[in-house]
């Protein structure tokens, strides 16, 4: 089953759970307009949430038309401009960059067609809401994940690691860096882990494995590697295949990815990827239009006491995140962890 499947099956479990909304409005109500505009299309990650957006619309009477921002902050404020001009009853911003759309967000505030942010949030405007992960807990989860990898592996240590991170000024990019770091950086310091490289690679395949072929042109000597997305851990996987270094657990290079996409769960189940922690892109182009329709409609706003995203400020209404494992690691992982009892 593809991971968007996977995850698209959480959507209506998730939505009376988070939301605690009404049932989906008549069809007879005039359709509304939702501009998506989004960072990159490069991404298949990003495909599933169009998908989830577009599905959504066909629940609640919206009409959406998804735009690619191709990675270009200028391109994006332009689209949001567009969509302003358009008169659109509300934007899904998936943010290219997280400071260059705020003056792009607060021309949509002055027009007064409200925000929602996907994925990504900005450091300014007015948002609705952010709806996404907490990609900085997320990439906690998965640097615990390798290093409890690297210590079953039976590497000596200190263990020798890569890490490929996203597009700078992205705050995803951000976040899942300052995960990561609060997981490596301690043991860094006590000789545990020795960082062999962290290094930008894009969020993008081509980036990944050239930026891994020239570590490689360095040093073959590694233990790991952990991306900020799955495209890098792809791009890395490719490069380190090429040069002909032994890949997976426990005697191979383990590489842990993020973004849970169908060629990186793929790659989980033949073992050449350890694990990849999955996002909900599906559920957060769902919601995001959920949300959108019922704020235009209803007047909805997310429930008293809802958390606020502390990177960013934003009204925080999050996705779920698992961890893709390959099914005997995930029977060992359910079967042999001890788990608290449920407290009332």
């Amino acid at each position: 089953m593809k991971a968007r499947t996977l995850v698209s099956l959480l959507v209506i479990v998730g939505l009376m759970l988070t939301f605690g909304m009404p049932a989906p409005v008549a069809r007879a109500e005039k359709p509304l307009k939702a501009a998506l505009l989004i960072c990159s299309m490069e991404f298949p990650f990003f495909g599933a949430m169009i998908d989830g957006a577009k599905e959504a619309g066909k629940e609640f009477n919206v009409e959406v038309t998804p735009y690619d921002g191709e990675n270009k902050p200028g391109l994006q404020t332009s689209q949001v401009e567009d969509a302003i001009a358009a008169k659109y009853d509300a934007i899904l911003l998936n943010p290219v960059s997280a400071d260059a759309l705020v003056p792009a967000v607060k021309k949509a505030n002055a027009a007064g067609i409200p925000v929602f942010s996907l994925d990504r949030d900005v450091v300014g405007g007015d948002r609705v809401c952010y709806i996404g992960t907490s990609n900085v807990k997320a990439a906690e989860e998965g640097a615990k994940t390798l290093i409890k990898a690297l210590e079953d592996s039976g590497k000596s240590k200190p263990w020798r690691v890569v890490y490929l991170w996203g597009t700078p000024g992205a705050s995803s990019a951000m976040e899942r860096s300052e995960g990561l770091h609060n997981v490596l950086d301690p043991l860094v310091k006590n000789n545990t882990v020795e960082m062999v490289a962290d290094l930008t690679a894009q969020f993008s395949k081509p980036t990944g494995m050239k930026v891994m072929e020239d570590i490689l042109a360095t040093t073959s000597d590694i233990d790991a590697v952990i991306t900020g997305n799955d495209d890098m851990a792809l791009g890395a996987l490719e490069a380190l295949k090429g040069a002909g270094v032994k890949i997976g657990f426990p005697d191979g290079v383990i590489i842990v990815g993020f973004d849970a996409i169908d060629d990186a769960v793929a790659a989980v189940e033949r073992g050449e990827m350890y694990v990849t922690v999955a996002q909900s892109p599906y559920v957060m182009g769902y919601w995001g239009v959920e949300a959108m329709a019922k704020y235009v409609r209803e007047g909805w706003t997310p429930p008293l006491g809802t958390p606020v995203y502390e990177p960013t400020g934003g009204i925080f209404i999050k996705t779920p995140t698992v961890m893709i494992l390959p099914f005997k690691q995930l029977v060992d992982s359910l079967t042999r962890t001890p788990s608290a009892l449920p407290s009332k």
